[in-house]
């Protein structure tokens, strides 16, 4: 008689089983990482966008002056739309609408040009009103990164009446490819 077949893996066959998907994870895991990071810049760079185009849409759907503005300090990504009176020269109150920084990405943090920018206005046409009617300056340049030491790429939001309201690469690489890649400053 024959002893019964066995079926299943020897304790040997399991230990190199996970000995090699250790090893598989310990090489992905850094770029998984950089994948997670870009994500969460490219998702608070296109809210930050996707804000901006709601904002001058709003404008231009009441007929009245309504700002984009940030919200939090110290480059937090939250901001908020507001309609803005030009009488008591004041953000009304509640917003049209919100994004908090924890919707979308919350190691991004943000850089608005000039440093001092925390909104940008737009009147009824969906123009960007210059002077701001705020005290501060109008956005005009918000470059989106992380706040955790890696690989993960900068990216920068324009808005002005000149570009209009995109999102770009700063990259230099991308900037001198031939024939121009549309994804570059």
């Amino acid at each position: 008689m024959r002893p019964p077949r066995t079926h299943g893996f020897t304790i040997l066959e399991l230990m190199v089983a996970v000995a090699i998907a250790a090893l598989l994870l310990t090489l992905g895991l850094p770029s998984f990482t950089t994948f997670l990071r870009n994500s969460e810049i490219r998702s608070t760079a296109e809210s930050i966008s996707n804000g901006l185009r709601t904002a001058r849409a709003e404008a231009t759907r009441l007929n009245k002056t309504v700002s984009f503005t940030f919200t939090g300090t110290g480059g937090d990504t939250s901001w908020a739309i507001n309609e803005f009176n030009p009488t008591t020269l004041a953000l009304v109150q509640p917003p049209l609408q919100r994004f908090a920084k924890s919707e979308a990405g919350r190691n991004a943090t943000v850089t608005p040009t000039p440093a001092n920018a925390v909104s940008v206005t737009f009147n009824g046409l969906g123009r960007v009103v210059s002077p701001s009617p705020i005290a501060t300056p109008n956005l005009q340049q918000i470059n989106v990164s992380s706040v955790v030491a890696g690989e993960a790429r900068t990216l920068r939001v324009y808005v002005d009446d000149g570009r209009g309201i995109r999102i770009c690469d700063p990259d230099p690489a991308i900037a001198a490819l031939v024939p121009a890649d549309p994804r570059a400053c």
